[in-house]
């Protein structure tokens, strides 16, 4: 709810997501509205298949996935297009998200850059040079030790500073 509150991702004091950025090396400071410059500084993002208040991904229904899909497609090809060839990378912060692009559902992914030749249907053509990452979750709920939720953090940081 922090976020719709402040407008920004991962607002809540208590959220573990900036500490994950600045501990895994791509930002060196713990402010929530660093996402208001992330793609002009970094090349990437925060936006939702679902745009939704709330705290628990589990309530979002398959159909809920599935009718906003071609929106969310919509909306990062825009947004895409918009940016000129800047955009470099898309994060989805969990996998449940980019899991349900997919039909069927994709029954696993690992952390980490996802190959360029799996994309969901209907993936918009502006985006195949675009790198997809899967961040883990910065929740308590997934069950990851601190070595394993950090790592794909920084593996992105890697490819960010290595531009």
């Amino acid at each position: 709810m922090h976020t719709w509150e402040t407008g920004h991702y991962f607002a809540n004091p208590s959220n573990r997501f900036w500490r994950l950025l600045e501990e895994s090396g791509i930002i060196d400071a713990n402010d929530p509205k660093l996402d208001d410059v992330m793609v002009e500084n970094f090349g990437f993002g925060f936006c939702d298949v679902i745009e939704t208040p709330g705290n628990d991904a589990s309530t979002i229904s398959r159909r809920d996935f599935t009718q906003n899909a071609p929106l969310f497609l919509k909306r990062i090809d825009n947004y895409a297009l918009s940016m000129n060839g800047t955009l470099k990378r898309i994060c989805f912060v969990g996998k449940r998200q980019w899991k349900q692009l997919f039909h069927p559902i994709l029954a696993h992914c690992m952390h980490g850059k996802q190959s360029h030749e799996h994309r969901p249907p209907n993936w918009p053509d502006s985006l195949n040079g675009i790198d997809v990452w899967i961040l883990p979750s910065p929740s308590g709920r997934a069950v990851l030790s601190n070595e394993e939720r950090v790592s794909p953090y920084h593996d992105l940081a890697c490819e960010i500073h290595s531009f």
